[in-house]
């Protein structure tokens, strides 16, 4: 279910809605910046409420949560479909923020983590692969109803999609009161920290700043990269295919990363992602049409094990009885960096000509994200007693 759900909610929140970019460019005259700063108001908008939203999950549960969260996907598409002016689609990004709040990653993680004790890592990273599975199906969904469709009608079609997610989330997703009356409690093996403990350790700030620095990257890279190979003379096909290769790739090693944290150090797993990232990147800052698809795979690879990785350290941190918080806090930087990426990648390109000048700063940042991982180390009984 997890998976079925972030295929749904982060295929149309993210790459699916690129494929439409070059539509709304071509149909309003618009610039990169101008349609990326919906990109950028999402994802501060998501940065603001997902500590609330957390807060909401730790007292009644996820099922309410997804429903509203795919209520509110559903209706963003169908107001996508009648923009006339960037203030109105700012304003349905504005939305589309309290929608993958309420029904994306920290939601089904911790309703993952709260039914699954043995083989967590793999379970989590069974879920997220979800979020690469929409990655590759959503655009080409979107790409084929644009083939028959204008991009308004497409959009209407579009919008039907969640309506049947919840549906299922209906008949599959216990209430809590019911989850927890089973008896069949499955987070003791996890240490338990309160959200006012977790803000005075030093993993929970670390956590934090380097989820900005990754997410700026990859969100940089995902909201940009069919105008970057568009940009490299590609075909439109070939474009929404790099989308499709790059989420494939992630959900392989999000998969094997899941697995991998059950038996190799979650740390040493982590600074590695980071670097094959950063090699990625570099690759993208290289502009060029043959080094593209050496770039791809491996900023693919560091991410997908990287994503997996990160959501799994904060469950086994800090616990999930204050997971909603607590991670609701931790994805506030990195919704904010995630907004900038998509955001300020399109704007340095209209600025300097081309999306080079992007890489070159999105690879810095991995830098700096590969020099703070270094730092990040498990919590001791003893800081556990000082919290």
């Amino acid at each position: 279910m997890g998976m079925l759900i972030l295929t749904v909610t982060n295929g149309m929140t993210f790459t699916g809605l690129t494929v439409y970019d070059e539509s709304l460019i071509e149909y309003f005259n618009w610039t990169k910046s101008t349609l990326k700063f919906r990109d950028f108001l999402n994802l501060a908008c998501a940065a603001i409420i997902l500590p609330f939203i957390g807060a909401f999950v730790d007292k009644f549960g996820v099922k309410r949560s997804l429903i509203v969260g795919l209520l509110l996907l559903g209706l963003c598409y169908k107001l996508y479909a009648h923009i006339a002016t960037p203030t109105q689609m700012y304003l349905i990004h504005i939305i589309f923020a309290f929608g993958v709040a309420a029904s994306g990653t920290l939601v089904v993680i911790i309703m993952v983590s709260q039914r699954v004790s043995n083989n967590r890592g793999a379970a989590i990273g069974i879920a997220l692969a979800g979020t690469s599975l929409g990655g590759i199906l959503i655009p080409k969904l979107a790409g084929y109803l644009l083939k028959d469709n204008d991009w308004r009608e497409a959009f209407q079609y579009e919008s039907i999609l969640p309506f049947f997610i919840i549906i299922l989330v209906l008949l599959f997703v216990k209430d809590k009161d019911k989850f927890e009356s089973s008896g069949k409690k499955k987070t003791q093996d996890l240490t338990e920290l309160d959200f006012k403990a977790a803000l005075k350790t030093r993993p929970f700030w670390l956590l934090a700043f380097i989820g900005f620095f990754c997410y700026y990257a990859i969100l940089g890279l995902m909201g940009n990269l069919f105008l970057y190979m568009r940009e490299l003379s590609f075909s439109t096909e070939t474009a929404i295919n790099a989308l499709g290769l790059i989420s494939l790739v992630i959900l392989v090693a999000k998969l094997v990363s899941g697995v991998l944290t059950d038996y190799v150090n979650r740390y040493v797993l982590f600074r590695i992602q980071i670097f094959v990232m950063l090699l990625g990147a570099i690759g993208f800052a290289m502009y060029s049409d043959s080094m593209v698809w050496f770039a791809i795979p491996l900023m693919a690879i560091g991410w997908g094990g990287l994503y997996t990785l990160i959501n799994y350290i904060i469950i086994t941190t800090f616990g999930v009885d204050s997971a909603g918080k607590i991670g609701g806090s931790i994805s506030t930087f990195e919704s904010l960096g995630a907004g900038l990426g998509i955001w300020l990648s399109g704007m340095i390109a209209d600025q300097s000509g081309s999306y080079q000048m992007s890489f070159i700063v999105v690879s810095a940042f991995l830098f700096i994200a590969f020099i703070f991982s270094f730092l990040l180390k498990p919590l001791t009984e003893e800081t556990h007693a000082g919290t």
